[in-house]
């Protein structure tokens, strides 16, 4: 079977795994450079947090990502089989920490109550820490008094994905980089059994599937500031629960941390702003005085997509599926949604 799949951010690229590994011939349209996308992809930190993103996404969101996260390890594997260098990706399944700032305890325990009221049948996953429970778990965060623990959540170096498989599938599919699509990709239905629109940001206002008049397209502005620092010792993904918007702190190899919100709410370019910089750079000095000397190594920002029921959807118009509306649980949900596309063309 022949499949062109349009994007190349994580979806585009999960398909095209999944597809090869199935022995069908795959060619992967990207509008941008193949090896170094600019896109949410690249941007995001990689969690994979589907207990913590209860409060925000629908249960439905929750239920698919609590089953996503349960395939990662088998995509991994086979990603590791087609890259011509086996090199494991970096993936992490340790949990993430909540803490707040002593003027905002309330916050925290609202949280906490709020995930035990979502989520009934995980209550054994959402732990209340306090005092030496918390240094335990993380030494760096010894000054906090109480966290939440929140069991089996994980995270992957999404920049180590990208490498390995631009690896393998430069080596096991035809690749159009530098192609930017315009419409709805009939132009390529008489040439491959399958056409999947896996386009993202690039869908909105474009004339595809995606979009109709009962479901529009959304964009929200995503931040990530990525600083460096050996004076930080964090294990897990910490994320900082405060009444504005929550920061997340995950750290990555080589003394790598990602900080980032998605939750200041403004739409726009994607480009960062200096208010949002001071917040974010603000928060983790006060989390830890260890990133006070922290090297900023970038400082991007990106659009999240997303429909108005905050659903992600996978729309069909003859031998064109369209999937598209992750916002920013595209590696949370990566994997179940290309479950999905991928039995739906084989079936």
């Amino acid at each position: 079977m022949k499949v062109a799949i349009i994007g190349a951010g994580v979806l585009g690229r999960l398909a095209a795994l999944k597809l090869i590994g199935a022995d069908h011939q795959v060619t992967l349209f990207e509008a941008q450079s193949f090896e170094h996308p600019q896109g949410a992809a690249t941007i995001s930190a990689g969690m994979i947090s589907p207990l913590a993103d209860a409060v925000h996404a629908p249960v439905e969101v929750v239920k698919l990502g609590i089953h996503s996260r349960g395939l990662w390890p088998d995509s991994l594997s086979e990603l590791r089989a087609l890259d011509p260098d086996h090199h494991r990706v970096f993936f992490q399944n340790n949990g993430t920490v909540a803490i707040s700032f002593t003027e905002e305890q309330d916050c925290l325990l609202c949280l906490y109550k709020k995930m035990h009221k979502l989520l009934p049948e995980h209550h054994s996953q959402i732990r209340m820490l306090y005092n030496q429970e918390v240094s335990s778990l993380e030494p760096d965060l010894e000054r906090f008094e109480t966290a939440i623990y929140l069991k089996d959540e994980g995270q992957i170096c999404n920049r180590q994905f990208l490498a390995a498989s631009s690896r393998a599938l430069r080596q096991h599919a035809r690749i159009i980089e530098h192609w930017p699509l315009q419409g709805n990709g009939s132009e390529l239905q008489s040439q491959y059994d399958w056409v999947i629109d896996c386009r993202g940001a690039g869908a909105i206002k474009a004339n595809t599937y995606a979009e109709n008049p009962a479901q529009q397209l959304h964009s929200v502005r995503g931040e990530t500031i990525r600083v460096q620092t050996k004076k930080v010792n964090f294990t897990r993904p910490v994320r900082i629960i405060q009444q504005r918007f929550h920061v997340y702190v995950v750290p990555k190899p080589d003394n790598i941390f990602v900080v980032g919100t998605t939750d200041l709410g403004d739409q726009g370019s994607g480009a960062i702003t200096v208010r949002s910089s001071l917040e974010l750079l603000s928060a983790i000095y006060c989390l830890h005085p260890g990133f006070a000397d922290a090297a900023i190594i970038e400082v991007l920002g990106t659009q999240r997509i997303f429909y108005s029921d905050n659903l992600p959807k996978i729309t069909q118009h003859e031998n064109i599926l369209c999937a598209n509306g992750l916002s920013r649980q595209g590696w949370l949900l990566g994997p179940a949604i290309v479950e999905e596309i991928f039995n739906r063309v084989t079936c």
